[in-house]
């Protein structure tokens, strides 16, 4: 798994050699259309070079095939109209989805595109890093290519630790938390949560607290293991540090509470770097730091290991049309040519499953990740990507009642643990 994300994080070279491959040699009988209900639109960090990308290939290949987006903003909302469509066996010509997907599940449903014999054993399937189209496999089957990924470290605010007395960041939790009390103190938030929405940032912290608690291998072990409730122990505290909105917050308050200086040490995917210098005030992006996650001291976890994820997976509707199924590939081969991964890198932080050559003039936080991936003991599928899809449905709600103190760490993993009932 190591090495697969660390061929997969590999980003970005200048762009002033860019020069896009023509149109394949592709003749259908009639033009084809393919409808894509997409999230990489309006304000999402990859939507302006990701229309190029599309108005390019209609250009391309005008008059034989044509993509349609069909503009989806709110995140669990295309989640759950994508759910629903596959269920309904009403699935898109083509979509996205990330690792709240089960992919058992979805080949077992039988409603998606097969790419395995376009991927297994070809040129376009060397193109992706090492094991990625591996983990991408049931039963032989390709129902979702790896497209974006992501590894998650911990980012600060120099400026405002340094009110707080340090010029770094702490090693260890109990460190941390001498830290926190000590940014509390001068008015400072020390850690902006959230229990609204899908709770990504609090899923995302507890997700490094399981893997440095429990080890690589804690989710083999499954809910019952100790290292859940140690973990939701110390998340309980991280509350304690947090923002009075904390409770019911989504993403766009926390979000907020870091880009306005308000609060000192953030997590979420590497996307999400270019907004430090491009939305957040008081020059922040030249005052954020890259930091490793806290060692938790008698953990199983070594230092330095992450939390990952395949961030976007691509898939297709299944269909009988030779056509439209060659029209699929075409596309997805379009989009997942370097020429244009380096670009959508550049504008949106995103890393991607096709092997690419790095960019030393990357952002220095970039460059810090990467580099901390290639060197990481262990690099684990978070939280999300390995519970059952009920379980992370219960997630938030859990959450709330231990903040809230309605339950204690071992309730809030009984709640998780009910949801399977």
């Amino acid at each position: 798994m190591k090495k697969l994300v660390t061929l997969a994080l590999a980003l970005v070279m200048a762009l002033s050699l860019l020069a896009f491959p023509a149109a394949a040699e592709f003749a259908p009988a009639s033009e084809v259309i393919l409808n894509f209900p997409c999230i990489w639109v309006g304000t999402d960090s990859k939507a302006a070079v990701f229309g190029e990308m599309v108005e390019a290939f209609n250009a391309a290949y005008e008059g034989r095939v044509q993509v349609v987006i069909e503009e989806q903003t709110d995140y669990q909302a295309y989640r759950d109209k994508i759910r629903t469509m596959i269920t309904a066996s009403n699935v898109p010509d083509l979509f996205s989805i990330d690792g709240s997907f089960k992919l058992d599940l979805m080949t077992d449903s039988g409603k998606l595109m097969d790419f395995a014999p376009y991927l297994k054993g070809t040129e376009w399937g060397a193109t992706f890093s090492e094991g990625s189209l591996d983990d991408a496999t049931v039963e032989g089957q390709i129902v979702a290519i790896p497209y974006e990924s992501a590894v998650f470290g911990l980012y600060y605010n120099g400026e405002l630790l340094e009110k707080a007395g340090y010029t770094g960041f702490p090693k260890t939790y109990d460190e941390m938390f001498e830290m926190a009390e000590k940014l509390k103190e001068q008015d400072i938030i020390a850690f902006p949560l959230m229990t609204g929405e899908n709770a990504w940032t609090s899923m995302l912290w507890y997700s490094q607290l399981l893997l440095a608690v429990g080890g690589p291998e804690v989710y083999q072990r499954g809910l019952d293991d100790p290292a859940f409730v140690q973990a939701a122990e110390v998340l309980r505290k991280m509350f304690d540090y947090t923002s009075s909105d904390a409770v019911g917050a989504g993403a766009a308050v926390v979000n907020g509470h870091f880009l306005n200086f308000e609060a000192a040490v953030y997590t979420n995917g590497p996307w999400f770097l270019p907004r430090f210098a491009n939305e957040g005030i008081n020059d922040l992006g030249d005052k954020v730091r890259f930091a490793l996650p806290p060692e938790y001291v008698g953990g199983l976890g070594e230092y330095g290991s992450l939390a990952t994820t395949i961030q976007a997976y691509i898939c297709a509707g299944k269909t009988d049309d030779a056509d439209k199924e060659a029209a699929v590939v075409e596309f997805y081969k379009f989009i997942s040519q370097p020429e244009w991964l380096y670009k959508l890198a550049e504008s949106s932080g995103s890393m991607f499953s096709v092997k690419l050559d790095g960019n030393p003039k990357d952002i220095q936080i970039k460059q810090d990740l990467l580099a901390a991936a290639n060197e990481a003991p262990a690099l684990i599928k978070h939280f999300n990507d390995n519970l059952p899809t009920e379980v992370v449905n219960a997630f938030p709600a859990a959450l709330d009642e231990l903040v809230l103190d309605l339950v204690d760490a071992q309730g809030f993993v009984d709640l998780l643990k009910g949801a399977l009932d």
